[in-house]
């Protein structure tokens, strides 16, 4: 059982890293898209959320998208908006 939580994790971890390297356009966004994107959506911006999009905007390397993921979908972003949120900061 503990095997099958390791391997999810190291799952989820890894699609966190490589699936904005995959869907990364070109164009240039930043903080503000993610913001944005979220109010579109229905969500309040406040500072945990302007915190974790600046990190996808102006993290270093690929583990920015993750950090910008994970901090919204621990403060109860869905997945999917977080996702997507994401993806317009980096």
């Amino acid at each position: 059982m503990k095997l099958k939580r390791a391997v999810g994790a190291l799952t989820v971890a890894f699609a966190a890293i490589a699936l904005p390297l995959v869907v990364a356009s070109p164009a240039s966004a930043d903080q503000g898209d993610c913001q944005f994107y979220l109010i579109d959506r229905g969500y309040r911006v406040g500072p945990k959320v302007e915190a974790a999009c600046k990190e996808g905007a102006e993290g270093w390397g690929p583990t920015r998208w993750g950090y910008c993921y994970f901090g919204l979908v621990n403060i109860g972003v869905r997945q999917e908006d977080a996702a997507g949120a994401c993806n317009v900061a980096a």
